[in-house]
């Protein structure tokens, strides 16, 4: 694999996505929260790092395939021979985060009902 420090690894503003050459590959650490590598053309190789208890994994996606990622996973994705690919955060996990920041923000309610009080 190689790893490049400097390349042509591109983001296609008009889509988000990412496009690698063949031969080249990018280390991707994840988070914070879920991520999905989606496949947009083409094929890529995804190493994700492992430890003393749980081995590092493999996995082989073509276009249209996608692969659900754990927070602090660190990925290692390389072209074969080119791809372009989304790192996306899934629908699920912006609800979820939608929702804790709006239970902390005062309803129209409160905030009217405070104002009243204090005129």
């Amino acid at each position: 694999m190689n790893v490049m420090q400097k390349s042509s690894i591109q983001v296609s503003r008009d889509d988000a996505a990412w496009t690698l050459s063949a031969g080249e590959a990018m280390s991707l650490p994840i988070g914070p929260g879920r991520r999905e590598l989606h496949v947009l053309d083409g094929r890529v190789w995804v190493t994700q790092r492992g430890d003393l208890n749980l081995p590092a994994q493999d996995f082989w996606l073509s276009a249209g395939e996608t692969l659900e990622v754990a927070s602090g996973t660190e990925l290692v994705v390389e072209a074969w021979p080119t791809a372009r690919f989304q790192l996306m955060v899934p629908p699920q996990a912006c609800a979820a985060q939608r929702a804790r920041r709006v239970s902390r923000l005062p309803s129209f309610g409160q905030l009217f009902g405070q104002r009243l009080a204090n005129a």
